[in-house]
């Protein structure tokens, strides 16, 4: 009988079944420095100094101090290699690549009309540019070693809960995976029999799953992902020069994400058999923004700025798959592959203030600094109607978990000679969230990556040179990126605390070498 209640439940429900969870907000929150090469030896520390490309994506104002037109393009090389210890077990991993940075058009001009003098509008200028926000690629290896007590399948065993077997395994013309009410997870272990139903004797309802796993039989865990994609920004821009004191600025942005990972948890069972949990994710997802923001001198050699980016709307589709490779020992071996997942929801970020500072001196060098604050906590999943109801525990967890992250820059640059410049900096970013953040899987997800990454602090260490002529410039730059993070393979708050699955550690380091050319008009 419930099973029939399930099925007509699942003809009559047309809302798609929960498929977030707050980890799908973490992409979107934080930029990394990247830009013209420049504004990246100096650690993007540029939103009081303006007059370079990539200053505008931070504060728009600084459009306003070019004096003549120009046209810039930025290309970068990455070397990345990431370093993981779990349960005193190390790996590591990495890749090499090419990239394309950014490209602008600047277009100074000086107005003339009886407005604009009578304002003391000594510049207006425009600028069309392409950024490369963030660039996700990444590939690291976890190896848990040998003899580890206990494994994922009791967690999903958890996760399954009293869900009755006729829910969850396939049979005649019912296809569990179109039951709107079961999670996938459960629906891929149990009928690859990697755990098994415990019902009541008196009633014959299910009381438990349970892994197959022998009393005291432990696993060999190891993991496995490679991400890529990217967020970009395209972004028209307008600031004026008012008395060569006060800059004002506005830009209208338009953002453009994607992102794919590919996962693999693995365990080997120590009596008989493994599974392999392959999962596969691909986000898309757009937006418009608005930016504004000011820069006042009220000394030559001093500036300030400030910049305010309003909240953004994502419109975001995910394409989820899961391929589970099990052996039970003997005969009893295959592959239980979900079908294709589509989700389609919105997502609100947070408004971000940017602060900065800068000493002038003279011809010979600058110093700026700047400090970024992002409410993370403000971020909300809505639905396709903009209604956040369907995410009511997800928005909750976010507003309970996730931090006011801090980013501070500081960098300088010193002329060896009129032509010549020497540049150097350092960033600093807290998490994005608390260390207890976890990941809580839906009821009736359709997700089935029960893996997850808590983020640490990321820190820039950045140098490079330059060369100006009165018509061209060519800079180059090196910047080193480094990221912490935990690595999770269930979230382990809800298992037995017999089992020995602490957290993975994991750094990732980025080297990357940027070249801009850019030509003035």
């Amino acid at each position: 009988m419930k099973r029939i209640i399930n099925i007509i439940s699942s003809l009559a429900i047309t809302v798609l079944v929960s498929a977030q969870t707050e980890f799908d907000a973490l992409k979107y929150l934080q930029s990394d420095i990247t830009g013209t090469a420049r504004y990246s030896a100096m650690a993007g520390a540029f939103g009081a100094l303006g007059a370079d490309p990539s200053a505008i994506k931070d504060n728009p104002a600084g459009l306003g101090i070019y004096r003549s037109s120009e046209l810039s393009t930025t290309f970068n090389v990455l070397s990345q290699s990431t370093q993981s210890e779990w349960m005193r077990n190390k790996a590591s991993d990495g890749l090499f690549k090419g990239g394309f940075n950014q490209l602008s058009l600047v277009l100074s001009n000086t107005p003339n009309s009886s407005f604009s003098r009578s304002i003391g509008l000594n510049r207006s200028n425009w600028a069309f540019s392409y950024n490369r926000l963030k660039d996700f690629n990444r590939q690291l290896k976890i190896n848990g070693g040998k003899g580890v007590s206990g494994s994922a399948l009791e967690y999903i065993s958890y996760f399954t809960g009293d869900i009755s077997g006729n829910d969850l395994y396939r049979s005649g013309n019912y296809d569990p995976y179109n039951n709107v009410s079961v999670p996938w997870i459960s629906v891929a272990t149990a009928n690859a029999g990697l755990i098994n139903e415990f019902v009541y004797d008196d009633n014959g309802e299910t009381a438990y799953w349970a892994p197959i796993l022998e009393s005291n039989e432990t696993v060999s865990p190891s993991y496995y992902q490679r991400e890529s994609g990217h967020l970009s920004e395209y972004a028209l821009s307008w600031s004026g020069n008012i008395h060569n004191r006060l800059f004002l600025g506005a830009s209208m942005n338009i953002y453009d994400m994607e992102y794919t990972v590919n996962s693999e948890y693995k365990e080997e069972f120590s009596v008989v058999g493994s599974m392999n949990l392959d999962n596969y994710l691909n986000s898309k997802a757009t937006a418009i923004g608005f930016r504004f923001g000011a820069i006042y001198i009220p000394f030559d050699f001093l500036r300030f700025g400030a910049s305010l980016q309003a909240p953004m709307l994502y419109s975001v589709g995910d394409f989820s798959n899961l391929y589970l490779d099990y052996d039970n020992g003997g005969d009893d071996y295959g592959t239980e592959k979900t079908p294709d997942a589509y989700n389609n929801f919105k997502l609100q970020t947070p408004m971000i203030l940017n602060l900065s500072a800068a000493l002038i001196q003279g011809k010979q060098g600058v110093i700026g600094i700047e400090y970024i604050n992002t409410q993370n906590n403000t971020t909300r999943f809505m639905d396709e109607s903009n209604n956040t109801y369907s995410y009511r525990y997800e928005n909750d967890t976010i507003q309970a978990t996730f931090n006011s992250q801090h980013t501070f820059k500081i960098g300088g640059e010193f002329k060896v000679n009129p032509k010549v410049a020497l540049r150097a900096g350092y960033a600093y970013s807290t998490p994005a969230t608390l260390s207890r953040l976890s990941k809580e899987m839906n009821p009736n997800t359709n997700r089935t990556d029960i893996h997850y990454l808590v983020p640490g602090v990321t820190s820039y260490l950045t140098g490079g040179l330059g060369y100006r002529s009165e018509a061209w410039a060519f800079d180059l730059a090196v910047v080193h990126k480094s990221q912490n993070d935990e690595f999770y393979a269930f979230n382990p708050s809800k298992v037995s605390t017999n089992l020995q699955f602490p957290a993975a550690t994991i750094n990732t380091s980025n080297l990357s070498v940027l070249a801009t050319l850019s030509v003035r008009f």
